[in-house]
């Protein structure tokens, strides 16, 4: 059975393909024609989706700058 997590080596295996589409939830609010096109996108762009954190690499050239109203405050106790 081929790898399904073979993002960086061949990110459009039909299999791995399968599994991505086969986890990927689309709403049942959109229209028959709407969902077909969500599923082709999420095919023609596999390669954006890591089906385990492996498939995940650093990335090192973007950064971002988060601007917080001065007093803003944040819950810290996770909700589980």
């Amino acid at each position: 059975m081929p790898n399904i997590y073979s993002q960086h080596t061949n990110p459009f295996n039909p299999v791995r393909v399968a599994e991505i589409m086969r986890v990927i939830k689309i709403s049942d609010d959109l229209s028959d024609d709407q969902r077909s096109q969500v599923r082709t996108l999420c095919e023609e762009f596999a390669d954006t989706f890591a089906l385990s954190v492996s498939e995940v690499y650093p990335v090192d050239f973007k950064t971002f700058k988060l601007h917080f109203p001065e007093g803003a405050t944040f819950k810290t106790k996770v909700n589980q």
